[in-house]
């Protein structure tokens, strides 16, 4: 298993995936840097603003920023996953290798440990690097950083092994579009499931809640977003009798629902397996 997790890393590098992913976060953390270094030169009625409003714009960007990053994170996981398995399948490139002794278990095994190491390092990296920089240029660092991370960590590899599951049965584009077609039901459950909660509206919550025990990468969103928010943010929002928005949560899911993300992780890797073994080479 240990060979299958090498060659798996190995194989992104070859295919630059490690490139392009440096290469394009490196513009996006410039882009934004420059962005955020701005705010400090605002003027309002010909006066620089005052250091809490940078702050306040700051965390507010910071949120939007992340939103975005986890589009960008749940593409990258869905992207490098599926063709792992759909595209050595049709290649054949999976048959010498299966011919040693080396079980489908252990492929599949190695390569969602190299696959869910790369996009939590990735996510680590990325975020830490963010956070320097926007540190640097406005003095802001949000509340929970580490926690943040480790949730939106959390969150990518959900969309791995719901990745690697579809690419043991669908072709590898096929298998991501359906993948990143889950993800947006996913969002947008999550979306629906704030509106329910602020209208009163169960029905509507209930539903949302299925989707998000379905599918719990928008679950661990959240997670990370609520670290993400000061509290003077949180309290504000509570005060308020209009809708935050869907860039905004006022509480984290509950701790069973982080533990039924992990059992989640885990069963969907074990389902990959499965249908790895079923499927006709």
């Amino acid at each position: 298993m240990i060979h299958v997790v090498l060659l798996t890393l190995r194989e992104l590098v070859r295919r630059r995936f490690v490139t392009g992913a440096a290469v394009a976060t490196g513009l996006l953390i410039a882009a934004t840097g420059w962005g955020f270094s701005y705010l400090v030169r605002i003027r309002s009625h010909g006066h620089p603003i005052s250091h809490l409003e940078v702050l306040t714009m700051s965390a507010v960007l910071l949120i939007l920023v992340a939103y975005l990053f986890s589009f960008l994170l749940a593409m990258a996981a869905v992207f490098i996953a599926t063709p792992s398995i759909a595209a050595d399948i049709e290649s054949g490139v999976l048959l010498p290798v299966l011919a040693r002794p080396i079980s489908r278990v252990a492929v599949i095994a190695g390569k969602a440990i190299a696959l869910a190491c790369a996009i939590a390092v990735y996510t680590v990296v990325t975020g830490a690097c963010e956070f320097a920089v926007v540190r640097a240029a406005t003095g802001y660092l949000p509340p929970y950083p580490a926690a943040m991370l480790g949730y939106l960590a959390l969150s990518g590899i959900v969309m791995v092994a719901l990745a690697l599951l579809l690419g043991t049965r669908m072709p590898a584009l096929a298998g991501s579009i359906v993948a990143m077609g889950f993800f947006i039901v996913a969002r947008l459950g999550g979306i629906a499931q704030g509106l329910g909660l602020h209208y009163g509206n169960q029905t509507v919550s209930g539903v949302a809640t299925i989707t998000q025990l379905l599918l719990p990468s928008d679950a661990m969103w959240q997670e990370a977003l609520y670290r993400l928010e000061p509290a003077s943010m949180i309290a504000a929002m509570s005060n308020s009798q209009q809708w935050p928005g869907p860039f905004f949560v006022l509480s984290p899911p509950p701790l069973a629902m982080v533990l039924w993300t992990i059992g989640w992780i885990a069963v969907a890797f074990a389902l990959s397996a499965r249908s790895f073994q079923l499927r006709d080479l």
